[in-house]
């Protein structure tokens, strides 16, 4: 019976302090209680091997300080916190900020307030740097409003940037015809891709009057028949370009509205042209 209560304190004694020792990690108070057990089990297991109190009180220290040695010391280190920012980007200079040093951006449209110059901008138009939407003719009218988007600089527009009644679109000089007809020449041709590239945003809107202009050379009845033959053979070129016909008017002006003196050969040459103008 003594032979297995010496047995029974020496493994609980090994148990105890296994578990001290084992993977996981204490803090000092754990250790403490392991010391403390340890001073207990050491005691007891003394006292059942050897008689005596002063062996049980060394027994006891013994196994104090063997739980302390084999039991961790260390405490676990914890993980730093890292705050995550408040705000997805950082506000640049003068942009207004909420409560929290956001910027804000009340339309949506990627200009932060305080920079913003048109704060109501609808969603979904292209904006300029200043969140503004863009006006690409400069007509006063923003691109996602204007139903003319092409209207030449310096042009008067309506509210639906659309060119007023009488307004000259475009003035082509060197519009050249072969001699005594009505036959564009292919240098003609290339000068009217510009016209082509003007009412190819307004021909379904407004209606145009295609004029043609003469020099003072000849007759005057002679001059507006040919200028006649000669717009319509501009609108037929502009037609055969994809242009709506239906919105272009032909019109002879023949030497009647000079832009200046038929005196030279220079007064001349600009007098020789082809006018676009807004039909009233």
């Amino acid at each position: 019976m003594r032979l297995s209560g010496k047995l029974f304190a020496a493994l609980f004694m090994a148990a105890l302090l296994a578990g001290c020792s084992g993977p996981a990690k204490r803090d000092a108070g754990t250790n403490m209680l392991c010391a403390l057990g340890g001073a207990v089990v050491g005691g007891a297991a003394t006292a059942a091997v050897v008689d005596g109190g002063s062996a049980t009180a060394g027994g006891a220290a013994v196994g104090a300080m063997l739980a302390l040695l084999l039991c961790p010391n260390e405490v676990e280190a914890e993980e730093p916190m890292v705050e995550e920012p408040v705000c997805a980007v950082e506000p640049p200079p003068g942009a207004l900020r909420d409560q929290n040093g956001c910027a804000y951006d009340t339309d949506g449209d990627g200009v932060y307030d305080g920079i913003d110059l048109c704060r109501n901008t609808p969603e979904g138009v292209t904006v300029d740097r200043v969140g503004c939407p863009l006006d690409s003719d400069n007509d006063a009218v923003a691109d996602y409003l204007d139903l003319c988007p092409g209207t030449p600089e310096g042009v008067i527009v309506d509210q639906d940037g659309c060119p007023l009644p009488g307004e000259n679109l475009l003035s082509l000089t060197g519009v050249n015809f072969e001699f005594d007809k009505a036959t564009l020449t292919p240098e003609a041709e290339q000068i009217l891709e510009e016209a082509v590239a003007v009412l190819k945003d307004t021909d379904d809107v407004v209606e145009v009057r295609v004029e043609g202009h003469t020099d003072s050379i000849g007759t005057e009845a002679y001059n507006q028949n040919l200028s006649q033959r000669r717009a319509e053979a501009v609108v037929n070129y502009l037609t055969s370009r994809g242009i709506d016909g239906r919105n272009l008017v032909a019109v002879g002006m023949g030497e009647t509205s000079p832009v200046a003196s038929n005196d030279s050969d220079a007064g001349r040459a600009a007098n020789r042209r082809v006018d676009f103008v807004v039909n009233q």
